[in-house]
């Protein structure tokens, strides 16, 4: 007899045939599915069950006829394997009718009868992908224990391809709760578990998604190319386009602006080309991004919102929570703090109504359950009464559902605990925000959004008590007046705030970027690895703020700086003051010697050295 939770050899040939299958075309796809139903070998109702899942996956939008024949055999015979795979088909026409609260729904559906599944192919699929329907939907709660569920399912039957999939989608979801490194981890340890992983085009594009929200960019570019060549080679539309979307993200990430405009504008004219109404979505997304960080705030606020509604009328509010948070940032980094505010607060809203609403349907399902168990229970003792042996069947019955009910006891403790361990980190949150905006204005400089002066004595008093390094870099916008006599005030206001934006770009969160007064910051480095680490970042600086230009009336202009520098100790005998002065001095050499470099003193070295930027910026505001 088999052990429970393996894969029996008529289920593991039947899954052989289906994996090759995966590298053929659709339509080939189809044609051999449709002949393997018809194939007496495979007519029982599981077989069926399994063959129906992966024919409605394949063509979505032409599985009627399969849903027709699966509702009405399940009808007849309460088949459970049937009432799944119907349920599938069902939440996959409507994932391709663009309709994501009903593919939530019914992924939901099939997940609740995943107990009564004893074929471990058929039962991870419904919990692999409840879980990314769930994570989609924001129920991160139910996908960690859908993945949970999977993962157990892949390591029974000893399937390591199933567990590299199943931890794929693990690492999704931990990268969403900000779980980098795990994250990371869990998908290098998926690599190892099936080197496949690395030839597919869709599990190598979430990769690249991971990369991007753990800020490993270059690494997520050579995933994403390395993807598209997979895609355009195995000529793959849908995911070639949403590698292209991403590598819009990772342009927008990293500044390159040129191109993240052109890319985006492709792939919105592609996704309105192409039947995939959710990528139609993440494209006017990024695209509203790409407009934003040029400073066409009104345009990429419509382009914006084009995807955010869509993803809201479909009720995927998870996906709306994290699109509203990073558009929050961006609106702060624009000075546009009112609409950074709502959208921030919007985030909020969404991730707290999604997890009360996962809560209690988690609660009402278990409770349901639990009551159906005492109920059986019940019936089968008043009908056994007196018969010492049927006592004995009963004892048992018991023992295995008292068994379930604690389990799914302990199923609703964990989902509930997680529940509030993750309502608990975002009430500190709010109250971290709150306490930090009341501060706000006391620390920061009200145009820019740069620390000011009264933030930066208390902040280096801390950082000099700690001893060690730090690089000081006080750098000044170049022809600064000449900017606000020939196009007002409002430009000149422009070029501060942007500058602020590219230099906030550079740094670390252990940094600090203070406006040091006028058109001049100041920015504290903490810990530079030394003279070659500190040339770049200097250079990394002059090449940020001249890289594109900014518009001014209508005229798109590069606008430059001048930097003076000192990589200094904080040991005894530092003199603040006496450095400031120093590095004040080597910031007028730099503009005296013609603007649009630094000059400064790294570490280890004696005399102050001269660092060019390349390429010279062209079409800069002339003095």
């Amino acid at each position: 007899m088999l052990p429970a939770g393996q894969i029996g050899p008529e289920e593991r040939a039947l899954d052989q045939l289906l994996s090759a299958d995966a590298r053929r075309p659709p339509e080939q796809r189809v044609a051999h599915l449709d002949a393997l139903r018809a194939d007496p070998r495979w007519a029982a109702p599981a077989w069926q069950a399994l063959l129906a899942v992966e024919r409605c996956a394949v063509a979505p939008g032409d599985s009627a006829g399969v849903l027709a024949a699966l509702e009405a055999r399940s009808g007849a015979s309460g088949d459970v394997y049937l009432q799944i795979a119907a349920l599938k088909c069902r939440q996959w026409a409507a994932d391709h009718a663009g309709n994501p609260s009903e593919n939530y729904r019914y992924a939901r559906e099939a997940w609740r009868l995943i107990g009564q599944v004893g074929m471990p192919t058929l039962a991870f699929r419904v919990a692999r992908n409840y879980a990314d329907e769930a994570t989609y939907a924001g129920a991160i709660d139910e996908a960690l224990t859908a993945i949970d569920r999977a993962l157990e399912i892949a390591r029974t039957a000893g399937d390591p391809r199933r567990e590299a999939d199943a931890l794929t989608t693990l690492a999704m979801i931990q990268s969403d709760l900000g779980q980098h490194e795990d994250a990371l981890r869990n998908s290098d340890r998926a690599l190892r578990l099936d080197p496949e992983l690395s030839r597919s085009d869709e599990k190598l594009l979430a990769r690249s998604a991971l990369q991007i929200a753990a800020r490993q960019y270059d690494e997520a570019l050579a995933t994403l190319r390395r993807g598209l060549e997979l895609a355009e080679r195995q000529d793959d539309q849908e995911t070639r386009l949403a590698i292209r979307i991403n590598l819009v993200d990772v342009y927008n990430h990293t500044r390159r602006l040129p191109q993240a405009l052109a890319l985006s504008a492709d792939v919105v004219a592609e996704a309105e080309r192409q039947d995939f109404e959710y990528l139609k979505a993440y494209a006017w997304l990024v695209r509203g991004f790409a407009l934003a960080a040029a400073g066409q705030i009104p345009a990429g606020t419509e382009a914006f919102d084009r995807g955010r509604v869509w993803f809201e009328n479909g009720g995927q509010v998870g996906e709306v929570a994290r699109a509203l948070r990073d558009w929050a940032q961006m609106m702060a980094r624009a000075g546009r703090w009112e609409q950074a505010y709502r959208a921030a607060e919007r985030a909020d809203e969404l991730r707290e109504r999604t997890q009360r609403e996962a809560r209690e349907k988690n609660a009402s399902f278990l409770a349901a359950v639990l009551e159906s168990s005492r109920k059986d229970l019940d019936i089968e003792r008043l009908r056994h009464q007196g018969q010492t042996a049927e006592l004995q069947l009963q004892t048992e019955r018991l023992n295995r559902r008292t068994t379930f009910a604690v389990a799914a006891a302990v199923l609703l403790s964990t989902a509930s605990l997680l529940f509030v361990h993750l309502r608990t980190r975002r009430v500190n949150r709010q109250l971290r925000d709150a306490n930090a905006a009341l501060d706000y204005e006391s620390t920061h400089d009200p145009l820019t959004g740069a620390y000011n002066r009264r933030h930066f004595d208390r902040f280096f008093a801390r950082r000099q008590a700690e001893g060690g390094r730090v690089l000081l870099v006080l750098l000044d916008i170049d022809h600064f007046k000449a900017i606000n006599d020939r196009h007002g005030h409002a430009c000149g206001d422009r070029a501060l705030q942007e500058t602020s934006r590219r230099l906030a770009d550079c740094v670390r969160s252990d940094d600090c970027i203070v406006r040091w007064g006028g058109e001049e910051f100041l920015l504290v480095i903490d810990d530079p690895a030394g003279a070659e680490a500190e040339r770049g970042f200097v250079l990394r600086l002059l090449d940020a703020v001249g890289a594109t230009p900014i518009e001014f009336d209508g005229v798109r202009k590069s606008v430059t700086a001048s930097i003076g520098f000192a990589s200094v100790g904080l040991g005894e005998g530092f003199d603040l003051d006496r450095t400031l002065a120093d590095v004040d001095t080597l910031l007028y050499r730099a503009k005296s010697a013609g603007r649009h470099r630094a000059v400064g003193r790294l570490c280890g070295v004696a005399e102050p050295v001269t660092l060019l930027p390349t390429p010279p910026v062209a079409d800069t505001v002339p003095a």
